[in-house]
């Protein structure tokens, strides 16, 4: 029996006795498990990067082993502080209980220890799927969203969508990326073009490419993308198709079927559009809910349908479901007949005849094309969609139809743009009918489409064959209507062959497009082109004639298209053409410098446009032989930015004189005119100018640039009436008038009215300009102020003008160098204004309810900017910059008079973006006196200080949370900072400190410089963790220390915070008392960090420096896993990322060492043989 007793009193015993030796048992397990844990952590991180999915019993191991860890640490320290007998000298029951539950513990570790290694299998590959589904079913919307939630994960460092469409553009494709990528390609052709994209996207570790609406196997290569064994494990696509064979082809490791819509579904997404509920159903019989049964769940025909239907009368209910239902019994069984019928209804629904031509009209282009919506007018007005008495007329009918196409959802917006879905079924119907039979040729050049007899019934036929030089041959169509050629110009044609287009065969014709994409080709016509007489709107655009003499010939041409041609005179036969109505001529090169009067002779006339058409001396005669055509509604002459089409004028170097012996109807009813150089004695506008002219009744908007001879805009001394001159101007813009004087000349009360209507008013560069606003004037209108580089007075607005600034937005003051007050509330400086004027304004705090933003650059002498008393009406302010104002102590001054500071309430409430730089004598925002007002915390997003050798240390405490003004400030109101940055205050010792638990929890971007007495960023000890920063940049501080003064011990806390888990990018430059940037303990506070510049730190030893209680840190492996690039340069002391310490990276390093002479000789290979180890893992993943 003694024998059998032996072994368990012998442990018994133990546990008192043996404490000590157990506690470091358990300590050693611990690590070794915690070391296991953390290697395993390494794998599952590669993993992840790969984006790969960790399996199950892998997760179940790690959470094991966390419960069991936190289990130990608990139990070591209720044995630490049990010293209840003899501070622990003598064992307790409580610790003989503790240390055999110790021993329990060893026992549980034994079982996990070593197992890690045997879970089988590791992770999976992340099955990023093709997605495929009936056109119309979602794809693009969930492929869409797929992207956009990537982004915002940071699952990629690029996600790139892109259509394919049926027939590929590679050139558009390759197009579209470079916009993505802010890429311009200079390259001529494809494979140059696919090279530099390559180049560009190389250098990105994680892509997300979105091949959208897929149709055959496509090779990425050709577009630039490139999957080798570096990406292919990182670089991800996603495919959408409608055919699943095509996932097949594109190596989809997971194909995912969109199916339709259950029932329920698709009468949430009806209800949504029609604007019904479930009880206007009922009341109408359930007649919606049948309509949307016949929708059959997709979506994109319970969208069109219900849009359809949206606002219609209950009777209109009844018979929309006749006939969806009567169409449907009429058709055939196939699959996509019941989605064809829906969009069949909701064509025949849109019941005007010429809303259905122009949804036909639009299946002409190809799939995915975004439709100019000016291109789409001239078509429409060629194949008479509309035929009113003008041309205005017919836009504005026609614009309503392609309105209700888009409220029908048969267009989508952004220019215009079909659904593939929806142009099919346009097609479908289009060729069913007897009269409007549509061809669109994607896949051959049009004379093998008119040698097999394809297009001999059709009533539009367009071409877009991208492949090779295009053929054409003898075309027979007699009900051909509409003739679309659009054709890619290549580096190696020298000219375009059109001897073999006979035009015999289609005198019918009305609309004839032909135009040459990236290049400028030559051709000539044939004689036949002449029979055309029935064109209606010609089009020709990328194109280089001799004689176009033909145009002619062409006697019903209404829209006369010659964007980007080149040709030697305007034939003055185009006179004869007494339907044309509108001209381009944008960009045109017109060899014969003489103009011929040709565009004066089209009596009527009612568009002409002429942007950027050469020579100018050309387009200057056009503008005074146009004066004479007495229809001409609509113009844009020698504007090199085309705006929204109106009347737009520019003249340069213009001789206002010759004037006086022509008509002057384009500029009587201009709306915007510039004028460069206008000479010809004319010293102002009104009156000299305007009795030249006669009035210009439609003007709103004139600029004038560089007119040396203008002294003033509006003299009075005369008798001229400004109200019938310039009755409707409300943009006045004045740059670089060396000679101007004053805006207005004349009796106060007479030019008054000059000022009431202004809404935009800029002032660039007027050096002689004084007293712009007379004291009594009202400036009720005034949105947009700019007064740059002119001389101004000493005050820009008198209190009596400030008052009337109800709708100002915008204010911009630059370079005004003799300015000292914007707003002035002192009376003596009032411009002797009467005491109750005065006095009114005093007893008002809302000035400029409306501003917006501020802007005041490079004024030297300026002290004040508004009074404190007007900051409560600046409730709108969203901007205040304020740079070079070396005599401004505070932002908001104080007022002259009693105020009482507005209580309770937030300074500034809506501003979000706050810059003060190169303010010398700056202190603050406003006296710290009224300290009653709240600091907008809610709202800034960016604050920048530099260079403001004076601002307050308080203030820069209060702007980021640290010393809080208000109450308002607490745990529920964090400040939103999202941007910081400081430069040049040089009594800061430390950035950020003291912060509220909650504060700058948003802060994601810091950048501090040339603040020679800074010894600290941050400090641990006195604020929280930065969840959100994830870029950090120190310049020129010669004094830094350290970037983070942390409490060691804390560090090393197994549940301490993650102190910067976003931070990817650091960079440190000329700071030269810096010995290291954080404690190495730090390095499991950066898991994001992804790039580490560091150059010209005289005095740097290494980037993480060991502390006391690092041992156990330094024999470990340290792991960065997103470290992927390292600049270390100019570092005459660097010895090493860590000393003793070994660096595991992830990811591929780019790794570059300069100007640092005792750098470990080992650095590198010690990068290089951790680059090799992760390489080889992958490719034994790959190959698996």
């Amino acid at each position: 029996m003694a024998k059998y007793l032996a072994g368990p009193v012998i442990r018994e015993v133990q546990y008192f006795l043996c404490v000590n030796k157990v506690m470091n048992d358990l300590e050693n397990e611990k690590e070794v498990l915690a070391s296991e844990r953390d290697n395993l952590l390494i794998r599952v991180a590669q993993a992840k990067e790969r984006t790969e999915v960790i399996e199950k019993p892998v997760e179940k191991w790690l959470n094991d082993v966390e419960n069991l860890l936190r289990a130990v640490e608990d139990l070591v320290q209720r044995m630490e502080t049990d010293n209840n007998c003899f501070q622990g000298w003598f064992p307790t029951c409580r610790r003989y209980l503790l240390c055999k539950q110790m021993v329990q513990e060893i026992s549980t570790i034994g079982k996990l220890k070593g197992k890690s290694n045997d879970i089988q299998p590791f992770s999976h590959r992340a099955q990023l799927p093709g997605v495929y589904g009936l056109g119309g079913c979602g794809k693009t919307t969930l492929v869409t969203e797929v992207g956009k939630k990537s982004e915002e994960l940071d699952m990629f460092d690029k996600v790139i969508s892109i259509t394919v469409s049926r027939t590929p553009n590679n050139r558009g494709i390759q197009g579209k990326i470079a916009d993505m990528l802010n890429l311009k390609l200079m390259e001529e052709s494809e494979e140059g073009r696919a090279q530099r994209i390559w180049l560009r996207l190389k250098d990105n570790k994680r892509i997300l490419l979105i091949l959208d609406d897929l149709w055959r196997e496509f090779h990425l290569k050709d577009i630039g993308i490139r999957l080798d064994n570096v990406n292919r494990s990182t670089w991800k696509i996603l495919v959408t198709t409608r055919r699943e064979h095509v996932c097949t082809l594109m190596d989809c490791q997971k194909n995912i079927h969109l199916g339709l819509l259950s029932e329920d579904e698709s009468w949430t997404l009806f209800r949504k559009f029609a604007r019904i509920d479930d009880e206007y159903s009922e009341l109408l019989d359930s007649v919606p809910r049948r309509i949307c049964n016949e929708c059959k769940g997709l979506p994109i025909t319970i969208k069109t349908i219900g849009s359809s239907l949206k606002g219609r009368q209950e009777i209109e209910w009844q018979q929309a479901f006749d006939m969806l239902r009567d169409s449907k019994a009429s058709n055939d069984e196939d699959t996509l007949m019941p989605t064809l019928n829906c969009f069949k209804f909701s064509y025949d629904y849109l019941q005007r005849p010429e809303a259905q031509r122009l949804f036909l009209m639009c299946s002409l282009f190809p799939e995915d094309y975004h439709i100019p919506i000016e291109d789409l007018m001239r078509y429409a007005i060629g194949q008479g969609v509309e035929r009113t008495h003008s041309l205005q007329s017919t836009r504005s009918l026609i614009q309503a139809h392609i309105n209700k196409l888009l409220d029908s959802c048969l267009l989508m917006p952004g220019s215009v743009k079909m659904h593939d879905m929806v142009r099919d079924a346009a097609l479908w119907i289009a060729n069913r009918s007897e009269n409007c039979k549509i061809l669109v040729n994607l896949d051959e050049p049009l004379s093998i489409a008119a040698e097999n007899n394809k297009i001999s019934d059709c009533f539009a036929v367009s071409s877009w064959w991208y492949n090779e030089s295009p053929s054409f041959c003898q075309l027979h169509a007699p009900n051909l209507k509409m003739l679309l050629l659009n054709i890619v110009g290549h580096r190696s044609w020298n000219s375009l062959d059109l001897s073999h287009l006979i035009f015999e065969g289609i005198q019918g014709l009305e609309v004839l497009s032909l135009t040459i994409d990236y290049k400028i080709v030559p051709l000539s016509f044939p004689p036949s082109i002449q029979l055309l007489t029935n064109v209606r709107t010609l089009r020709l655009n990328g194109l280089k004639f001799g004689d176009i003499s033909f145009i002619g010939s062409l006697t019903r041409l209404e829209v006369l298209d010659l964007r980007r041609c080149e040709f030697d005179e305007l034939p003055t036969k185009i006179g004869k053409l007494k339907s044309l109505k509108l001209l381009d001529l944008s960009e045109c090169h017109i060899f014969e410098n003489n103009y011929n009067g040709a565009i004066g002779k089209c009596s009527n006339l009612e568009e002409l446009y002429a942007s950027a058409c050469y020579p100018e001396e050309y387009v200057y005669e056009i503008i005074l032989d146009i004066g004479v055509l007495p229809n001409l509604q609509r113009f844009v002459l020698n504007d090199p930015i085309v705006r929204e089409r109106t009347r737009v004028l520019q003249l340069n170097d213009f001789d206002i004189s010759k004037l006086r012996t022509t008509k002057k109807i384009f500029l009587q009813i201009a709306e915007i005119v510039v004028l460069r150089g206008l000479h010809g004695e004319c010293k102002n506008i009104i009156p000299n100018m305007v009795e030249v002219v006669g009035g210009m009744n439609n003007l709103s908007t004139l600029c004038f640039v560089d007119c040396q001879e203008i002294e003033c805009i509006l003299d009075k001394t005369s008798d001229s009436k400004v109200d019938d001159l310039i009755p409707m101007l409300v943009e006045l813009r004045l740059q670089i008038m060396r000679n101007l004087k004053g805006l207005c000349q004349g009796p106060t009360l007479q030019v008054l009215p000059f000022f009431e209507k202004l809404e935009i008013l800029e002032l660039r560069y007027c050096p002689q300009l004084h007293n712009i606003f007379p004291l009594e004037c009202k400036l009720h209108n005034l949105k947009s102020l700019n007064l740059s580089y002119s001389r101004s007075s000493e005050v820009l607005f008198p209190l009596s003008v400030a008052q009337s600034l109800l709708q100002l937005e915008k204010l911009i003051v630059e370079g005004c160098d003799e300015l000292k007050h914007i707003i002035l509330c002192d009376r003596e400086h009032d411009f002797n204004a009467r005491t109750e004027i005065v006095q009114a304004q005093r007893d008002s705090h809302f000035l400029m309810p409306c501003l917006r933003e501020v802007k005041i650059h490079d004024c030297w002498k300026l002290e004040s900017i508004f009074p404190i008393c007007y900051v409560e009406g600046l409730s709108q302010l969203q901007m205040i910059d304020v740079w070079n104002v070396p005599q401004l102590e505070y932002v908001f001054d104080e007022c002259y008079h009693a105020y009482q500071p507005f209580q309770d309430n937030i300074f500034l409430p809506n501003l979000e973006v706050l810059k003060l730089c190169n303010l010398h004598n700056l202190f603050g925002m406003f006296p710290l006196d009224y300290s009653q007002v709240g600091w907008p915390y809610e709202s800034l997003r960016k604050l920048t200080v530099q260079h403001c050798s004076r601002f307050s240390r308080l203030w820069l405490d209060v702007m980021v949370g640290s010393f809080p003004i208000h109450h308002l400030l607490n745990d529920t109101n964090p400040s939103k900072l999202q941007e910081l940055v400081v430069s040049g205050i040089h009594h800061l010792s430390i950035i950020l400190w003291n912060l509220p638990i909650s504060s700058l929890l948003y802060l994601q971007y810091v950048q501090v410089s040339n603040c020679e007495n800074l010894k600290c960023l941050f400090s641990m000890e006195k604020h929280s963790s930065l969840p959100e920063l994830m870029s950090l940049r120190v310049y020129d501080c010669q004094k830094l220390e350290q970037i983070f003064e942390a409490n060691e011990e804390h560090l090393q806390l197994p549940n301490m915070e993650v102190y910067f888990p976003k931070l990817k990018h650091i960079e440190v430059q000329n700071c030269n008392n810096l010995k290291s940037l954080f404690p190495v303990a730090m390095v499991r506070m950066l898991p994001q960090l992804s790039t580490l510049r560091i150059s010209k730190a005289n005095q740097l030893e290494e980037v993480f420096k060991r502390g006391p209680g690092d041992d156990i840190i330094n024999q470990m492996e340290v792991v960065l896993p997103n470290l992927s690039d390292i600049t270390l340069d100019d570092l005459p002391s660097f010895i090493d990322i860590f000393h003793t310490s070994k660096l595991y990276v992830v990811k591929p390093l780019k790794l570059c060492i300069y100007k640092c002479p005792k750098a470990s000789l080992n650095l590198r290979n010690k990068f290089r043989m951790k680059l090799e180890e992760t390489a080889d893992e992958m490719m034994k993943l790959l190959s698996s």
